[in-house]
């Protein structure tokens, strides 16, 4: 081997020993972030009727977090909102245990049983 050879060689190991540390990196902060963000959002939608009512039908919030579209879930969040039906929303979801079928007053009815049906076929 001679002296050019060697430096190509040195010069792409190092190149691929930079990168791989760049890309190992990369996606750690990008797991971090990823995970801050969810956790904000979980905040966000702990304060709506809409964790009360995921609960009362045995929907798995972490999960409905992590698997839903977030444009999806700040479109609920507002649905949830905007919604007039608070009172029998209230009533429902304080016997803690809800037919799906029986939330014809929701305004993310078709939505909340969607996601019930995904997440009972994959138990």
């Amino acid at each position: 081997m001679n002296m050019l050879t060697t430096i190509v060689i040195g010069s792409l190991t190092l190149f691929l020993a930079i990168f791989t540390i760049r890309l190992s990196y990369n996606i750690i902060v990008n797991i971090i972030n990823g995970r801050k963000f969810h956790q904000a959002l979980e905040q966000e939608f702990s304060k709506l009727r809409l964790n009360n009512m995921l609960a009362a039908l045995g929907i798995n919030k972490t999960d409905y977090i992590y698997q839903t579209n977030v444009k999806d879930i700040h479109q609920q969040m507002k649905n949830c909102t905007d919604c007039t039906n608070t009172t029998e929303c209230d009533e429902k979801v304080a016997t803690s245990d809800i037919d799906i079928t029986e939330i014809e007053f929701c305004n993310n009815e078709e939505e909340l049983q969607k996601i019930k049906h995904q997440q009972s076929t994959h138990e």
